[in-house]
C-alpha cells in the first residue's frame, strides 16, 4: 500500500486556512453588541453572501465525500439530489419566504406558536436541538477521518475533531451570524474551486482525459440517468430518490432553523428570495461537479487498479474469528485505522490466520506469496484480492467490486497520493470547509433557539443572568442576552464536539447524514406543511403528530437497521433507510390531519390570516393589520377600512 505523501506545504495550507477564519471571527467580535447583532446580524445582509452561505452550509463534508462515493456506484442517476433544489423553488420563494420574513421572527419555531400554541413550538425546538446536535456529531467528525486517511499516519481521530470543534466554536463564538456568513462565503468558494482541481487532476492522470471517463462510466453503466424499475431496497431508483430528496431539501427550507436564519438575516424579502436563488444555482453546479468527480475517480481507479488499497477491494473474513491485532494492539482491519490495514507487512499474518478469502471460491488463501509482487516484495496486488464484476455487451473488462463504505475514501486517498504540493492541501482545506461551514451554522442556530426559545419564552436562565447582571427579570434587554448566548455556544460547541469522538466509532459516514436527516426532518417538516396549507389543523393534533411523528421515524430508523444486520426482519419486509423521509412525513400529515377532526377546534379566518396559505397576505396576521391601520390618519385609516 503507498503511502499519502502530504507535504509541509500542504499542511502550511491548512493552518494558513484556519487561521484565516479565526482572523474573521476576532474581525467581527467588535461588533457584537446585543442578540439582534449575534443572531441576525442585525438584519443587514444581502443577496450575495446569504446565497454562497446557504449552499456552503448545505454542502457539509458527508455530502463532499459522500456524494462521489454514491456516484462512484451509481453514476449519473444522482442527479435526482441537485433536481430536487429546482422542485421545490417556487414553494420557497413564494410561500416560506414571505412568510417567515413577514412575521419578523428571531426562532423560526415561533410560527408554530403563532399557528398552533407555544406547546407545539416548544416540542419542535427541542426536537431540532436534538437533531442538530446528532448531525454536528457526524459533520465533524467526517473531514477528520478523511484527513487521517490523506495523511497516511496515525492521527488519532480525538486529536483533529478536537481541533475542528474549537477553531469552529470559537470564530462563532466571537464573530457570530457575521462570522458565520462570511466564513460561509469564503468556504463556499474553497468548496468550488477543491472539486474542479480533483476532476482536473484526474484528467490529467488518465489516458484520454474527459473523454476516457466518459468511456468508462458509460461502459460500466455508470451514464444511466433515470432507473424507472420498482424496489423497496434500491436507493437510487426513480421512485425513491426523488421523493426523498424533494422532501429531505424541502425540510431544510421549511423547517430547518439554519436555513430560515439565513433568509432572517436578509434586509428585505427581494434579497432573501434571490439568495435562495443563487444558492440553487451554485448548488446546480457543484453537486454535479460532485457528481463527475465521482466518475473521474471510477474511471481512475478502473485505468490504475493498483492504486486502490487493499482493504477496498479484499474479500475478508471477519465471523468466525477473534480480531486481529498489530503489535500494539489496535485492530489490523478496523477501518478507522487505515494505517493498520492490510499490507505488505501484515498479509503472512493474516494469510496464516485465514481471513483472506479467494474472491472466486471463496476458500481462504494459504500462501502469501501469490499476493505480493515477484519483482517487489512489499507490493500488494490488488487485483488478485478483488472479485470482478461482469460488465454484458461491453468492450472493458470487469470492474473491481469494493467493500461498502471505500468508495467515500476515494477522494482523499486521491488528494494526498496524486495532486501536487499545494494542492493537496488546498482541496484538503475545502474539504474542512464543508464541514465547517455547516458547523457554525448549527452552533449559531441552535443558540438562537435556546435563546429565544426557552429563555426569552419560557424564562429559562432569566433568574441567573438577571442575578449576575445585577438587574431584575423582567428588567433584561438584548444586550444583556448576548451574555448568555455567547458562554452558550461555548458550550454548544463542546458538547457537539464530545458527540463527535463517539460518531467516530461509525464508518459509514453517508449512512449517518441520511439516517440523522431522515429521522427528524421529516417529522418536522410535516407538521409546518399542516400550519401553512391547511386550516382545518388543530393545536392538539399538531402537538400530537410531532411527537408521534418523530416515535415514528425513530421506528422506521431502527427497523431498517435491524434489517440490515439480519436482525429478526423477514426479508420481504426490508426496504431501504431513504424510504423513511417519505414514510414519515406522509404520516405524519395524515396522523395530524385526521386528529384534527377529533381533538382540538380548529381556529377562525381571522386568527389564521397572514399564516396560512389563501388566507390572507402571508407574514401578515390579523392584528398586525389592525395596528396598522390605526397608525394611518384617520382619512385613509377610514378607506382602508371600507377595503
Amino acid at each position: 500500500m503507498l503511502l499519502a505523501s502530504l507535504s509541509v506545504i500542504d499542511y502550511g495550507v491548512i493552518v494558513l486556512y484556519l487561521g484565516a477564519m479565526l482572523a474573521l471571527g476576532f474581525y467581527f467580535s467588535g461588533r457584537q453588541t446585543d442578540t439582534a447583532e449575534f443572531f441576525l446580524g442585525s438584519r443587514s445582509f444581502g443577496w450575495f453572501p446569504l446565497g454562497m452561505s446557504l449552499m456552503a452550509t448545505l454542502i457539509s463534508a458527508l455530502t463532499y465525500t459522500g456524494l462521489p462515493g454514491q456516484a462512484y456506484e451509481h453514476g449519473l442517476k444522482c442527479w435526482l439530489m441537485p433536481a430536487s433544489f429546482w422542485l421545490i423553488l417556487p414553494i420557497v420563494v413564494f410561500l416560506v419566504i414571505p412568510l417567515y420574513r413577514g412575521l419578523g421572527l428571531y426562532s423560526l419555531y415561533e410560527y408554530l406558536e403563532y399557528r398552533f400554541d407555544s406547546r407545539v413550538r416548544l416540542a419542535a425546538s427541542l426536537i431540532f436541538v436534538v437533531w442538530r446536535l446528532l448531525w454536528l456529531g457526524g459533520v465533524i467528525y467526517a473531514p477528520c477521518r478523511a484527513l487521517s486517511i490523506a495523511a497516511g499516519w496515525p492521527i488519532p481521530d480525538w486529536m483533529l475533531i478536537i481541533l475542528l470543534g474549537v477553531v469552529t466554536t470559537l470564530y462563532t463564538f466571537l464573530g457570530g451570524m457575521r462570522a458565520v456568513i462570511w466564513t460561509d462565503v469564503i468556504q463556499g468558494f474553497a468548496m468550488i474551486f477543491g472539486v474542479v482541481v480533483v476532476i482536473v487532476g484526474v484528467w490529467l492522470k488518465i489516458d484520454g482525459g474527459p473523454a476516457r471517463v466518459m468511456e468508462i462510466a458509460s461502459g460500466l453503466g455508470r451514464t444511466n440517468t433515470i432507473d424507472s424499475s420498482f424496489s423497496w431496497t434500491n436507493e437510487w431508483i426513480f421512485w425513491a430518490a426523488l421523493p426523498h430528496w424533494f422532501l429531505a431539501n424541502l425540510s431544510f427550507y421549511v423547517a430547518d432553523q439554519i436555513t430560515a436564519q439565513r433568509f432572517l438575516s436578509a434586509k428585505d424579502v427581494n434579497s432573501a428570495r434571490t439568495s435562495y436563488v443563487l444558492n440553487t444555482l451554485a448548488l446546480t453546479f457543484l453537486l454535479p461537479a460532485l457528481i463527475y468527480a465521482g466518475m473521474c475517480l471510477l474511471a481512475f481507479y478502473y485505468d490504475h487498479p493498483q492504486e486502490m488499497r487493499p482493504e477496498w477491494v479484499a474479500n475478508i473474513d471477519n465471523k468466525t474469528r477473534q480480531p486481529l491485532t498489530g503489535p500494539d494492539g489496535r485492530p489490523l482491519l478496523d477501518d478507522k485505522n487505515e494505517h493498520h490495514a492490510i499490507g505488505w507487512a501484515t498479509i503472512e499474518q493474516l494469510v496464516a490466520e485465514g481471513r483472506i478469502i479467494r474472491p472466486n471460491t471463496r476458500e481462504p488463501i494459504t500462501d502469501a506469496r501469490e499476493l505480493l509482487d515477484p519483482a517487489n516484495d512489499r507490493v500488494v496486488l490488488i487485483e488478485k484480492l478483488a472479485m470482478r464484476r461482469v460488465i454484458p455487451d461491453s468492450k472493458l473488462r470487469g470492474e473491481l467490486l469494493i467493500r461498502k463504505g471505500s468508495a467515500e475514501k476515494m477522494l482523499p486517498q486521491f488528494i494526498s497520493q496524486h495532486l501536487p504540493w499545494g494542492a493537496a492541501g488546498l482541496i484538503l482545506a475545502a474539504l474542512l470547509a464543508a464541514s465547517m461551514s455547516s458547523i457554525d451554522s448549527g452552533l449559531n442556530s441552535i443558540c438562537t433557539l435556546v435563546v429565544m426559545d426557552l429563555h426569552r419564552r419560557y424564562g429559562w436562565g432569566k433568574a441567573w443572568l438577571a442575578s449576575k447582571l445585577g438587574k431584575q427579570p423582567d428588567q433584561l434587554n438584548e444586550a444583556d442576552e448576548l451574555r448568555l448566548a455567547q458562554p452558550l455556544t461555548l458550550i454548544i460547541g463542546l458538547a457537539a464536539t464530545v458527540f463527535s469522538i463517539g460518531v467516530s466509532f461509525i464508518a459509514d459516514i453517508f449512512s449517518i447524514m441520511v439516517g440523522v436527516a431522515n429521522t427528524f426532518g421529516a417529522p418536522l417538516l410535516a407538521v409546518f406543511l399542516l400550519g401553512m396549507l391547511t386550516r382545518r389543523t388543530t393545536a392538539p393534533a399538531a402537538l400530537a403528530a410531532t411527537v408521534v411523528g418523530g416515535l415514528f421515524t425513530v421506528g422506521l430508523t431502527i427497523f431498517t437497521k435491524l434489517a440490515a444486520a439480519d436482525y429478526l426482519v423477514p426479508q420481504a419486509w426490508r426496504f431501504h433507510e431513504i424510504w423513511i423521509v417519505v414514510f414519515g412525513t406522509l404520516f405524519t400529515l395524515f396522523f395530524g390531519y385526521a386528529l384534527s377532526f377529533l381533538a382540538g377546534r380548529r381556529k377562525s379566518n381571522t386568527d389564521l390570516r397572514g399564516l396560512v396559505l389563501g388566507c390572507g397576505t402571508l407574514g401578515v396576521r390579523a392584528v398586525d393589520e389592525e395596528m396598522t391601520i390605526v397608525s394611518l390618519p384617520p382619512q385613509e385609516s377610514a378607506q382602508r377600512w371600507k377595503k
